[in-house]
């Protein structure tokens, strides 16, 4: 299904310099960036409940936490049989906030996960001290720029099939997601463990060249029918934003639903700030890709309002 809502051209790629050094923070299931907050309901289609929110501990040369003003509400209009959930995480001070369901419910990865698979290939390479060929590069444009599935496919089986799902797991402290065996686009994934991904991702960019690659050269510039949700309202009231996106998205047949997933980083011009979100939906066929969006451009704007004051 071909959506028609027009999606802004992003900003040109930013260095990312202002991630070195890492952040500091209380453990959720031993990892140390994010801190812990209170579950929600069993998953299934259903509104997103309230939100809540928590700020990390600052330690040693991590930047100090600014004090918590707000607990950000979001509510979006939508369908009963429409279900959400969304996760904020401030790398520069620490501060995280997530649905109620951020930690508890899943969704399909579908190609979000991309953004890991690319990053597991090129810390393969690393580790082996290859080179990245240029077929390996062109692989790896294709699957983040394009969003193409068979590039992924392919890199993936190389790496070891599941065994790279396992890895993202293990890696990133991922305490929420589990394998959909030889499918990586069924990953079952929480809002809260989309945004470690990310996270770690962004770690690995701050000393390696092949994944600051992957973040600033490809992630930077998706193509435009990528960039939608997050991206979008990044491009209308922010322009200088520059994100790292990687969105998933599908219309399955077999379950009458679709799974639509942003997932973005990028600087505030306002705060100067950098911040991770993360948001997944599931909603009926009949919706169409449009409305995913739509779901995932009302929670940005909701929370941007409210952290950044950047609406």
């Amino acid at each position: 299904m071909e959506d028609t809502t027009r999606r802004p051209q992003l900003s040109r790629r930013r260095l990312m310099g202002i991630l070195a050094g890492g952040i500091a923070a209380s453990a959720v299931g031993g990892v140390g960036i994010f801190t812990a907050q209170s579950g929600g309901n069993a998953a299934g289609p259903s509104p997103a409940p309230a939100t809540t929110s928590s700020s990390a501990t600052a330690s040693g040369s991590s930047p100090a936490v600014s004090a918590k003003v707000v607990d950000p509400v979001v509510r979006v209009q939508t369908d009963e049989d429409t279900w959400y959930a969304w996760q904020w995480v401030n790398l520069t001070t620490g501060e995280t906030y997530g649905s109620a369901n951020a930690a508890t419910q899943t969704n399909n990865t579908e190609s979000m996960i991309k953004a890991w698979i690319g990053a597991d290939y090129l810390a393969g390479i690393e580790a082996s001290g290859q080179t990245l060929s240029d077929a390996d590069k062109t692989l790896i444009t294709k699957m983040i720029k394009q969003s193409d599935n068979a590039a992924a496919q392919t890199l993936y089986l190389r790496r070891g099939g599941d065994e790279v799902i396992q890895r993202a797991i293990d890696e990133c402290g991922l305490t929420g997601t589990t394998i959909t065996e030889t499918w990586w686009s069924k990953t079952q994934i929480t809002a809260l463990d989309a945004t470690r991904m990310m996270r770690e991702i962004l770690r690995r960019a701050e000393t390696s060249e092949p994944v600051r690659w992957l973040v600033d050269d490809l992630m930077r510039n998706v193509a435009d029918d990528n960039a939608f949700g997050i991206a979008q309202v990044l491009a209308e009231t922010d322009p200088q934003a520059d994100p790292a996106v990687k969105n998933g998205w599908t219309d399955h047949a077999a379950t009458g639903l679709w799974n639509l997933n942003c997932l973005a980083e990028w600087a505030s011009t306002g705060t100067g700030d950098r911040i991770v979100l993360a948001i997944l939906t599931r909603y009926p066929l009949d919706y169409g890709q449009a409305y995913g969006e739509k779901v995932c451009r009302e929670v940005t704007s909701q929370l941007l309002a409210q952290l950044t004051g950047d609406l």
